[in-house]
């Protein structure tokens, strides 16, 4: 009787070690920003710009709304591309991958 009361605390005392190592360490679910790779660098802000916008988020000078749209107008931009350009590009690639389907 004490050994199988000596065995059950002894399970007892493992069981949370074991669940702490139920997922694989490399999971997808550890690390959020792995899903979304990093853009190119001709598409980052740079970091002096990215400083202002949250020293004046801080300030009270603009919402975080406000500094949103500034990057995105910002980045878009800098990307050289019309919202006409972008749709035609979208729809080229559609078209692309349509017809490489049919192959």
């Amino acid at each position: 009787m004490r050994i199988l009361a000596a065995l059950a605390l002894i399970a007892s005392a493992l069981s949370p070690a074991l669940a702490q190592n139920a997922q694989p360490k490399n999971h997808a679910s550890h690390h959020p920003a792995a899903q979304r790779p990093m853009p190119p660098p001709e598409r980052r802000m740079g970091w002096e710009d990215r400083q202002k916008l949250r020293e004046q988020v801080r300030s009270g000078q603009m919402s975080r709304e406000e500094a949103r749209a500034r990057w995105r107008e910002q980045r878009g931009a800098e990307a050289g591309r019309t919202p006409e350009q972008r749709e035609q590009l979208r729809r080229d690639v559609m078209d692309a991958n349509r017809d490489l389907q049919k192959r």
